[in-house]
């Protein structure tokens, strides 16, 4: 399987509300929480009364992992959401959730507070998750980390499966530390391990203006790949190609740029405008025109990514602001992911056979 870290967050979710359906039966994505931010904590349970139905429309009945941690990224150390009759935050969400029958598997993060890790363990879900965020702490540290998720998982009943996520973002890791790692956590019992990471760039600023600029190899593949030869049953997982948050405020348009963020088999690639206020929108068709003229570019067919691109040459339609290219980036990064490992695995049963 793999798994896409994706944020709860409109662009990311129409990307994987518009994958094929056979793609999505080969998927579990990781879904961050929404954010709570300080100045809507007295208020924050709005902010989450519609998540059922939201992601129903989106995620239809694709299982997915969802991290709850995330919503207290911004919060310091103001850690525990209750609602006005006393409800927490994960209990709440997964009343939502469970409205809607999602597919759900909770997830807690190795170093998520006790009332949010026993929320999920109590949850009677049979399968949950643990992010381990391997790119925060030393490798000296891994015992330590086992150590306590071995401790908070006595609360879990019997029998509960584990997916436990070892994310080492965009840190650079060397294969022995990740196998170390594997080696650790994978002592964990009805556990299976997803090694996740990400070599996409945080921002355009490494390519050209009104250019398709090759911006580096997919180091997190080909480490992978790499360490699925002595780990069978490992699974995959990346930040697909989007990386930053909510834009800032005060954020100047005119002054920035169009651009989509292209994977390939082997590499990240960007195309980019100039700036919007220099006929920004005009030099994207031209660019989107130079992209479907690539060997890499698989065709409109291949994806809704790549249909948008196609329909963006073709000046069907305009790109004119920053989200839908974030659509169209992370809805073709999902399907040639997905085709590369459905690749990986036929050839491994053919070899095995």
């Amino acid at each position: 399987m793999y798994y896409p870290l994706l944020k709860n967050a409109n662009n990311e979710m129409k990307a994987v509300k518009n994958l094929k359906e056979e793609s999505r039966s080969q998927i579990i994505p990781i879904i961050e929480s929404k954010r709570v931010k300080r100045e809507n904590i007295n208020n924050w349970e709005v902010q989450f009364n519609t998540l059922g139905r939201y992601l129903k429309e989106r995620v239809k009945d694709t299982k997915f992992i969802y991290d709850f941690n995330c919503a207290l990224e911004e919060l310091g150390e103001e850690d525990r959401l209750v609602t006005a009759s006393g409800t927490n935050l994960v209990d709440h969400c997964i009343i939502k959730m469970k409205q809607t029958e999602l597919n759900l598997i909770p997830c807690f993060q190795h170093d998520s507070p006790d009332w949010l890790i026993n929320s999920v363990l109590q949850s009677g879900y049979p399968e949950i998750a643990i992010r381990v965020r391997c790119h925060d702490f030393q490798e000296s540290f891994n015992p330590y980390v086992y150590q306590k998720i071995e401790s908070d998982l006595q609360l879990a009943p019997p029998n509960t499966n584990v997916t436990v996520i070892l994310d080492f973002f965009n840190h650079p890791a060397t294969i022995n530390r990740i196998q170390n790692t594997i080696n650790t956590f994978s002592k964990i019992k009805n556990s299976q391990l997803v090694y996740l990471a990400t070599s996409c760039p945080e921002n355009a600023n490494e390519a050209e203006t009104h250019s398709i600029t090759l911006v580096g190899p997919r180091v997190e593949l080909n480490n992978y790949l790499e360490l699925r030869s002595s780990n069978r049953t490992l699974n995959f997982g990346d930040y697909t190609t989007r990386l930053k948050g909510e834009v800032l405020s005060g954020f100047n348009m005119n002054n920035s740029y169009l651009k989509v963020f292209y994977s390939t088999e082997t590499d990240y690639w960007i195309a980019k405008s100039k700036l919007i206020k220099d006929d920004g929108e005009l030099t994207f068709y031209e660019v989107c025109q130079n992209l479907i003229e690539y060997d890499f570019y698989p065709g409109p067919d291949f994806s809704f990514g790549d249909s948008e691109i196609k329909r963006c040459a073709d000046r069907e339609f305009t790109i004119a602001e920053h989200q839908a290219p974030i659509a169209i980036a992370v809805n073709h990064h999902i399907e040639i992911t997905v085709a590369q490992l459905s690749e990986l695995n036929l050839i491994s049963s053919s070899l095995s056979s």
